[in-house]
């Protein structure tokens, strides 16, 4: 028996949330973080409503996997919301899988990225092993994927942009995450894609391979495999890019490269057949697109591109190009809208004041925006700069569409004029068209119409419009030398989206220029 058929023949739970596809609730998204397994995994043999886990009291089941049940909790010491993933009693028995359990932890745990499920904490308490990690409202890219059809190709870019961020961090870390697929994406209201379940992941510590295997499952789902993986050989971060891209087809096309009636089939067609033609599935997509793509799926591992980071810049020249501009980012605009991991030597070796600048700017989420890119590109003083003419602006489908057409021309008055006059744009899109616009307005040297738009969303009692509206006017503060009220109001606007569930943090655009802002008046002081 080869290889191949022994790893599909085993003892495999079924891949996958069984949710409907109009389903978009914070449940839905919760399958996606609970491990491999289906709606018919037996439930917790008692009730855990109002059960106190250390500092996690557990509120309401969000659902359910293979391995494990998601709870949403109360972080009691800091008041908020959390998802606390349970290993259900029938595994804990079993050490391979309590083990494997933990060892999601310490993968995922040990990366810090805003792309990047973040877990805070593994634990064991009366017998019940759990895992408190980040509660995301949203729902997983295979949801998303059901109830839209095909990707508009600037969304599509736009997500996967973010999971090759995630993927070049784990890669960074010497993890492997060996099962990305779309359910393993979870997407927010805010437009963020968050990779999760890093519970197949394979490390590498001091220069060895710590790997879990064989433990009744199958390491990795066979409608994203790569071959190697199908075939059992050493993996590096190109298999993750191969099943990348089997999902980036998904995206684009509404159904996966390759189907079969059993695993083994599947896994078999990765092996030794060449995929479908997306040019022919999907007719409208670039050709920059389907090039990149393909080179993702290549069977050799050799032909793929070198690391997650090549696929983040080829994903952001093909997006600019998508909506208008051309322009290839360079690896260090690249690196200064992504945060590291929490032992970054190259941030060490920065003189102090470069690396003030970049941690301020690593606070920001990369969001699902280029929006920060252009900011890489500003001048001494990126608010004294006259404007440009817009070009022509594209009209999408969606609002949401719109909003990822404006994301890559962050300095386009036209592009997000354009959102905020959608009819069936939501109140967050038409916020983040404000802000943007306010934004255009203080580097255009229109400072009263900026405030005006600033002052309102600080008097909102929504808690993300205050937060946003007091990061500006923190910014407008410093541009009028008013250093007092720029610190005052920057802290107070960090501590609303540090400490607020709903804002978490502010907008990559605000953000960055809080951080400019904030470093402008250091140098002066200096």
């Amino acid at each position: 028996m080869s290889r191949a058929e022994k790893m599909m023949t085993e003892p495999k739970r079924p891949d996958g949330p069984q949710k409907s596809s109009g389903d978009s609730t914070p449940e839905a998204a919760a399958n996606a973080i609970s491990g491999s397994g289906n709606s018919a995994s037996p439930p917790m043999p008692f009730d855990l409503t109002g059960l106190t886990l250390g500092e996690f009291h557990l509120l309401r089941r969000l659902g359910k996997g293979g391995m494990a049940e998601v709870w949403l909790a109360e972080q009691t010491s800091l008041r908020r919301q959390v998802a606390v993933k349970i290993l259900r009693p029938d595994f804990v028995a079993d050490a391979s899988y309590v083990k494997r359990f933990r060892h999601e932890a310490t993968a995922a745990g040990s990366l810090n990225h805003p792309n990047i499920v973040q877990v805070y904490m593994v634990g064991e308490q009366d017998g019940i092993h759990f895992i408190a990690q980040e509660y995301v409202q949203g729902r997983n890219l295979k949801e998303f994927i059901t109830r839209k059809g095909p990707l508009e190709v600037p969304i599509a870019l736009h997500i996967l942009k973010q999971v090759a961020a995630a993927l070049q961090v784990a890669a960074t870390s010497g993890i492997v995450h060996r099962d990305i697929k779309p359910e393993n994406v979870l997407l927010t209201k805010k437009g963020e894609a968050k990779v999760a379940d890093f519970g197949l992941a394979q490390l590498s510590l001091h220069g060895e391979k710590v790997a879990l295997t064989q433990v009744g499952v199958t390491m990795g789902t066979p409608l994203y495999m790569s071959p190697e993986q199908v075939n059992g050989k050493p993996l590096d971060a190109r298999s993750d890019i191969y099943s990348m891209g089997v999902m980036a087809w998904h995206m684009l096309t509404g159904r996966p490269p390759f189907t079969g009636e059993t695993a083994l089939a599947v896994a078999v067609k990765h092996l030794n057949e060449v995929p479908p033609s997306l040019k022919e599935a999907r007719p409208d997509v670039p050709p920059g697109v389907v090039a990149l793509i393909e080179r993702m799926m290549s069977k050799k591992k050799e032909d793929r591109p070198a690391d997650a980071l090549a696929v983040a810049n080829d994903l952001k020249a093909l997006l600019r190009q998508a909506t208008g501009k051309e322009t290839p980012p360079s690896e260090a605009s690249f690196r200064q809208t992504t945060s590291l991991t929490r032992s970054t030597k190259p941030l060490l070796e920065r003189p102090l004041r470069d690396q003030m600048k970049w941690m301020m700017a690593a606070c920001v989420l990369v969001m699902a925006s280029t929006a920060g890119i252009g900011w890489a590109m500003r001048t001494p003083d990126p608010f004294l700069t006259e404007a440009t003419t817009p070009p022509h602006v594209q009209v999408l489908p969606s609002a949401e569409g719109q909003l990822y057409y404006a994301m890559g021309r962050p300095g386009d008055e036209a592009a997000w004029s354009a959102v905020k006059g959608r009819k069936d744009a939501t109140e967050l899109i038409q916020s983040r068209a404000d802000i943007n616009l306010a934004l255009i307005y203080l580097k255009t040297k229109r400072k009263p119409r900026a405030k005006e738009t600033f002052e309102q969303f600080e008097a909102s009692t929504d808690a993300w419009q205050k937060a946003h509206g007091k990061a500006g006017l923190a910014i407008l503060a410093g541009l009028e030398g008013d250093q007092n009220n720029l610190r005052k109001l920057g802290e107070q606007a960090r501590g609303m989206a540090t400490r607020s569930e709903s804002v978490k943090v502010l907008v990559p655009e605000i953000e960055e220029a809080l951080a400019d802002a904030l470093h402008r008046a250091e140098s002066r002081t200096k």
